[in-house]
């Protein structure tokens, strides 16, 4: 009966919508019942349907929460963010499981005005012509390692991002890999719940983070941080603040001395999620020469995945590019969103 209530319960939010089906579990009282919202989630994101977000998961979970529950539900303002930190905990103690870090993104179709491809024709020797037209992509990932490290909170994380950029259209050259940029990352996330101007802290962070292009000689790239996050929500809206600290190299052995001069010393951001499409800012320096802005754009596509659009101008869209200027737009799918 149970099993028969579950499947029933995940086949109405993918046929009719979170919301109708919410209104149709109220005027049954043969489905299931949780003390929880965390009971809820456990047990029913194992058989949503492919294209529910954790927007709508919760959503569906809210009418089958006992009343007590319900009511003080009601009265508190839960963020998508929050919510996406739940449903990351149930998955988590899965060791089949990957969890997703960043977002994991492909973009076919980036375009790039004047590639800088001035480092590759100091390292060859010989002019290189770089088309364009790339494929962006990234795969971000994390494992839980270390669980409850402050008595009930605090969780130890290894993570690992990576990010290239491939000139898969370029056959004059042999379609090589132009850059890619590994971050392996120890981390340490506390949750919290105190609040500010009427949003709430609902993660800090710290870790220990190394990013390298894995060249050698003039095209070698790389730097050690140590770096914080703070992120606020408010609803549908997020806010982050990720301030870090470089760890001090020998001038003798520095590919990039004056890294932070382009990149800084801190990084915010932001995402609104408004009728399932999800806008986000990213900027460094906002108010210098050698600053960046990245706006994102993500939208409903189909089951599992979602279109994105990238829009990038300034310094760092890659370590072998941080202290040159550039823009690009890119367009393609991403595959684990903000929220």
């Amino acid at each position: 009966m149970k099993k028969q209530q579950r499947l029933w319960a995940a086949s109405c939010a993918f046929v009719f919508g979170a919301s109708a089906c919410a209104q149709s579990t109220r005027d049954n009282p043969g489905l299931p019942h949780y003390p929880s919202m965390e009971q809820c989630l456990t047990e029913r994101v194992l058989h949503a349907a492919p294209d529910m977000t954790i927007a709508q998961l919760r959503e569906s979970c809210e009418p089958l929460l006992e009343p007590a529950q319900a009511n003080t539900l009601q009265q508190q303002d839960i963020g998508v963010l929050d919510t996406r930190m739940k449903v990351e905990s149930i998955a988590s103690v899965n060791r089949f499981i990957l969890t997703p870090h960043n977002r994991n993104y492909i973009l076919p179709a980036s375009f790039t005005h004047h590639p800088n491809d001035a480092p590759f024709t100091e390292a060859v020797g010989d002019p290189v012509d770089l088309q364009n037209t790339e494929i962006d992509f990234q795969i971000s990932l994390k494992v839980l390692i270390a669980q409850d490290l402050l008595h009930d909170n605090g969780n130890l994380y290894l993570a690992y991002t990576n990010h290239s950029f491939w000139q898969a259209y370029n056959g004059d050259i042999s379609r090589p890999f132009r850059e890619t940029n590994h971050e392996p990352e120890l981390l340490f996330s506390a949750t919290s719940d105190w609040e500010i101007f009427g949003f709430q802290n609902v993660v800090n962070q710290v870790g220990l983070v190394h990013q390298s292009n894995g060249q050698a000689g003039s095209l070698s790239r790389s730097w050690n941080r140590i770096r914080a996050r703070t992120i606020f929500e408010r609803g549908n809206l997020a806010l982050a603040f990720s301030p870090w600290y470089r760890i001090p190299e020998d001038l003798e052995d520095d590919d990039n001395p004056d890294i932070e001069d382009y990149l800084g010393h801190y990084e915010l951001g932001g995402a609104y999620s408004y009728n399932n499409h999800i806008f986000d800012v990213m900027t460094r320096r906002p108010f210098s020469d050698k600053g960046s802005l990245e706006l994102g754009w993500s939208f409903p596509l189909r089951p599992t995945v979602r279109g994105y659009v990238k829009y990038f101008n300034g310094y760092g869209a890659s370590l072998i590019d941080y202290n040159v200027k550039t823009e690009s737009l890119g367009l393609g799918v991403v595959f684990t969103d903000l929220f």
